[in-house]
């Protein structure tokens, strides 16, 4: 039996990187001729299948109040416009928005979008993919050190900015967690408040009091004029995606449409959005920054207008040219 050749342990995550940029570019058409001729063959028909968690939902009217369920939507659309068909049926492209693994066909070009849960990435799941991206910036370095190279795909938005009158303080969208006995930290944090604050989602009506309760479901389609007619809308986000820099999708959609936020603190928000959307610290800094930014409007509207500057400049049309990436720019020469 031959020796094992043994490799410095700092080593082995560049050589995997290097030797998968190998493979797949000059290994990966010779041993998968079919495949290959299959995704040149989508430069003409381009059939693309996308994945999201919300696809799991059997209630199709839960399934509305998913995150990923409303950007599968927008790709939707984006791809059509683009000319592709959309379709699960005999698709040549798949790709997965990831909340949770899902089985893919074997004869499929597939690429990942790691949007959510990145404490359940590993190798073993990256290994199914033929491209890598990524919401967050610092957690790409994690996955060159898992031997994989992945590329940086921000949150867009669809949103555009309306005038409205203000009709809100506060607002917040999105469900309670059951795990929580309050429902979502950033809720518990706000208190009782003596601002005019309302709630929409699924599971607050017996967590909250009714003054703030303001439904189980507020229409997707229609957020724009509640960001715009809210003195501050807040985010929030899961504690690992907080902590690896995975930067809300809603904080687009909110500053697109001409409302101000404030989330709980992501090491991401800085790098994209600068100082226009402050981040609290604790329950007491929050009801601070509230009422500051309420009772000093000139310096809300500042921020305001900054990041729906920086939020407009990220629409969808841009990360579905950049999903298909090479695909397209050949297909426009």
């Amino acid at each position: 039996m031959k020796e094992a050749i043994n490799f410095p342990i700092h080593i082995l995550p560049i050589r995997k990187r290097i030797l998968r940029k190998c493979f797949l570019t000059t290994i990966f058409p010779l041993i998968h001729p079919k495949k290959m001729k299959r995704l040149k063959r989508s430069l003409l028909n381009c059939r693309i299948a996308i994945k999201a968690t919300s696809d799991f939902e059997r209630n199709l009217y839960t399934r509305l109040q998913y995150g990923d369920y409303w950007v599968k939507y927008e790709l939707i659309k984006v791809f059509g416009e683009m000319g592709c068909i959309v379709t699960d049926e005999y698709p040549n492209i798949v790709i997965h928005l990831f909340g949770r693994q899902t089985k893919l066909p074997k004869t499929t070009y597939n690429l990942i979008w790691i949007y959510s849960h990145p404490d359940e990435v590993t190798p073993k799941l990256l290994r199914q993919y033929d491209k890598i991206f990524c919401l967050s910036s610092s957690f790409i370095n994690k996955i060159n050190q898992m031997g994989f190279e992945a590329k940086l795909m921000l949150g867009a938005t669809v949103k555009k900015p309306i005038v409205s009158d203000i009709k809100y303080d506060i607002v917040f969208v999105g469900n309670a967690r059951p795990e929580l006995p309050y429902g979502r930290k950033i809720i518990q944090d706000v208190g009782e408040t003596a601002y005019n604050f309302k709630v929409w989602g699924y599971g607050w009506k017996n967590i909250l009091p009714k003054k703030y309760y303001g439904g189980a479901y507020f229409d997707n389609q229609r957020l724009n004029e509640l960001y715009a007619s809210s003195l501050i809308t807040l985010n929030d986000h899961f504690e690992d995606m907080a902590n690896e820099g995975f930067v809300a999708v809603r904080i687009f959609d909110i500053l697109a449409s001409g409302g101000f936020c404030i989330s709980d603190k992501n090491s991401g928000i800085k790098e994209i959005f600068g100082d226009t959307v402050p981040q609290y610290k604790s329950a007491e800094h929050l009801r601070k920054l509230i009422d500051f930014y309420i009772n000093n409007p000139d310096e809300r509207l500042e921020l305001m207008k900054k990041g729906q500057k920086i939020a407009l400049s990220h629409p969808w049309q841009e990360r579905a040219k950049q999903f298909l990436g090479d695909l397209i720019n050949t297909k426009n020469e």
